[in-house]
């Protein structure tokens, strides 16, 4: 009787299993992690222009999905930790979907489907789920997709005509809104018919039986497929150029042959690596930068992830699951995960492919990894299970589960270090600028990540300090070399942002905030006097004579960043007394400035880059404190590099007289 009553208690134990991994993989570090990349111009539209603005950004590509962002802002506003919570909210239904449709078709394969499921949830290739506002969006449509197959199968298994009639309906309107949420997650509807077509092949003994009941099942799918397609194609007018329907096709007409062929090897190349190479590379690339500590909190959820797994798969098959008996299905089942994972691989990557697009590792676009996770559960779980012995699946599953959830502490560690800079760099900007004259092209960098948009600078710098400001006035670009020639041009030109936001770019207003390493702070680079940090690169350095700091609105109230979006204010660190003393020195506040030192000297806080005790060496010149200078002096002739730097650079703008500056040069330059 014992083993019956554990039967009864497996699927529970399994949705408990899955939950429980969904938290040890993606809930650790929840609180540490923020907003990102093209988060901030939909945060900024979001709460400048409110939620509704939201739809109109979307509607030149994807109009339903700027529905469902106004709705889901209108709950979760700006508040990080709810983004979080709601995307592996997400994620965690898209498990248990593929649950409910593995356990529908293989309803004696417990083990199996359940392996499938947690494989699906963890697999490490997709590394944009700590990205949680924008791709939420992308979790919503492929949940929708998850949910409208499931719903299929269970409707093709209701006895109950209403009840089949419901489950089809969920799948139709299910199926529509992924669908219009990311077009190209269509692919998954092979997946669909195929389903569709194995049971009734199982059902009819006849073939014409077969086609005909298939074709009669399919037909509300074929219609409302039919009915996305001439939307899209002919209704909808996209007016994004990579969404354009036209543009997609121009690729083709040159040779369209030879363009195909080079498509059907792209898509080979792409299933191979989300195959083979999303259990390696990311695992590889993250573990090259991980601290140590961050590297045995991630084994030991690893080894808890596996373990609960190990215990889950003892218990099934100690109750007598069956199957490890030889007479159900334990040989067909796995050949049908090997068919089904197969053709939902190709059948997702394809349409990616053909649209121009492709999986890369070293970028966002891992993202076409996530909708080809349900293949690469069903393909991996099901050739362990067909060519490895009866004992070893259950451990291959268990070690994959572990190097997953491993791998995506990792990336959770990775990503909040760069929410960390994000955070840092802000209120270090603030303390060292009260505000920015409107007009201003801000361009910045961080430590160990690199902008890729405009608006990743842009959006926070007009919440913080144009908040309710419905244009932004501060203006910014990527910080690279086409960006450097135009700003030694002193180009003018327009940033137009998905019909809803133009802003004016004026290269002679541009400032320039530069935090090349955590060793330094953030340094706003003066023109009147340039004191780059040590480890500015050559990029920085060139172009740092445009930088012009009168752009610092150094009186006033001073901008805060909002806590709900950036959290508490830092505690004062060297960098907080660093920037201040910065701000004062621009106000010729040398007494302030004094004071900071003083302070920080009593606190024993001292730069790691030498090149930021230049406001306390030049306040110490300027108000004749000459053993404090001599002092500095030395401090920052520690770095003989640094030192020359400041001396090919310095100017007599931040001393009182010519004889402060006369006295300044001797003591830092050695000049007579």
């Amino acid at each position: 009787m014992q083993p019956k009553r554990t039967s009864l208690r497996e699927p529970w134990l399994a949705v408990g299993l899955v939950l429980a991994v969904a938290l040890l993989a993606y809930a650790p570090l929840l609180g540490r992690l923020g907003f990102y990349r093209d988060d901030w111009y939909q945060l900024w539209a979001g709460d400048t222009l409110g939620p509704r603005s939201l739809i109109t950004l979307f509607s030149i590509d994807r109009p339903v999905m700027g529905y469902l962002y106004a709705a889901a802002f209108s709950l979760l506003r700006d508040t990080p930790l709810a983004w979080q919570v709601y995307s592996l909210a997400l994620r965690t239904l898209g498990a248990l979907a593929v649950l409910w449709l593995t356990r529908r078709l293989w309803p004696r394969q417990p083990l199996a489907t359940t392996s499938v499921t947690l494989l699906f949830l963890v697999y490490p290739g997709f590394q944009q789920q700590p990205n949680a506002d924008t791709f939420s969006n992308h979790l919503f449509g492929y949940t929708s997709e998850l949910i409208s197959i499931a719903a299929t199968v269970e409707a093709l298994h209701s006895s109950s005509s209403w009840r089949r009639a419901g489950f089809a309906a969920l799948a139709v309107l299910a199926s529509l809104g992924s669908w219009l949420t990311y077009e190209y997650m269509i692919g998954l509807e092979v997946v669909r018919f195929l389903l569709i077509a194995r049971h009734f092949w199982r059902q009819e003994p006849a073939a014409r039986q077969r086609w005909g009941r298939s074709l009669t099942f399919s037909l509300p799918f074929l219609l409302s497929l039919a009915a996305f397609l001439i939307y899209r194609l002919w209704i909808f007018q996209a007016a994004r150029p990579s969404v354009v329907v036209a543009n997609v096709l121009a690729d083709y007409r040159t040779a369209p042959l030879r363009e195909i062929a080079l498509r059907a090897v792209e898509i080979g190349k792409d299933a191979l690596e989300a195959v083979v190479l999303g259990w390696a590379v990311p695992t590889y690339n993250l573990m090259s930068t991980a601290a140590t500590r961050d590297l045995i909190v991630g084994l030991l959820l690893a080894v808890l992830a596996a373990l609960g797994f190990i215990a889950y798969a003892r218990g099934a098959i100690a109750a007598g699951q069956p199957q490890a008996s030889p007479s159900d299905d334990s040989v067909q089942a796995p050949r049908e995960f090997i068919l089904v994972g197969l053709v939902a691989v190709v059948a997702a990557i394809t349409p990616v492919v053909l649209t121009g697009r492709d999986i890369r590792w070293a970028s966002a676009f891992d993202r076409y990894t996530l909708h080809v996770t349900l293949g690469i559960g069903l393909l991996v779980v099901g050739l362990l299970f067909r060519w490895l012995r009866p004992a070893a699946p259950a451990a291959a599953v268990a070690l994959l589960l572990g190097l997953s959830v491993f791998t995506h502490f990792q990336n959770a560690t990775a990503w909040a270090r760069f929410w960390d800079e994000e955070r840092r760099f802000w209120w270090q900007l603030t303390w060292r600028a009260p505000g920015l004259e409107p007009g201003t092209v801000l361009l910045a960098t961080l430590p160990s990540q690199r902008y890729f948009e405009d608006y990743e600078v842009w959006g926070p710098a007009n919440l913080i300090y144009e908040p309710g400001q419905r244009r932004p006035t501060i203006a910014s670009e990527v910080l690279e070399e086409l960006t450097a020639a135009k700003v030694r041009l002193g180009a003018q030109e327009v940033r137009s942002m998905r019909v809803l936001i133009d802003i004016p770019r004026d290269y002679r207003l541009t400032l320039i905030a530069d935090w090349p390493s955590t060793q330094a702070c953030v340094h706003v680079l003066d023109r009147e006097q340039l004191e780059f940090p040590a480890a500015a690169t050559s990029l920085v350095r060139s172009i740092g004579r445009y930088s012009d700091a009168g752009r610092v609105v150094t009186e006033g109230n001073a901008a805060v960043p909002p806590g709900r979006i950036f959290g508490p204010e830092p505690p004062h660190d060297w960098c907080w007394y660093y920037q201040t003393a910065s701000l004062l020195r621009q106000r010729r506040d040398w007494e302030g400035v004094a004071r900071l030192g003083d302070e920080a000297e009593r606190l024993d806080l001292k730069p790691r880059d030498p090149t930021e005790w230049m406001p306390f060496f030049e306040a110490s010149v300027n108000l004749g404190q000459g053993d404090t200078a001599r002092v500095l002096a030395a401090r920052i002739g520690s770095d003989d590099l640094a030192r020359r730097s400041l001396c090919d650079q310095l100017t007599s703008v931040y001393f009182r007289d010519e004889a402060a500056f006369a006295l300044g040069r001797r003591l830092l330059c050695g000049a007579p």
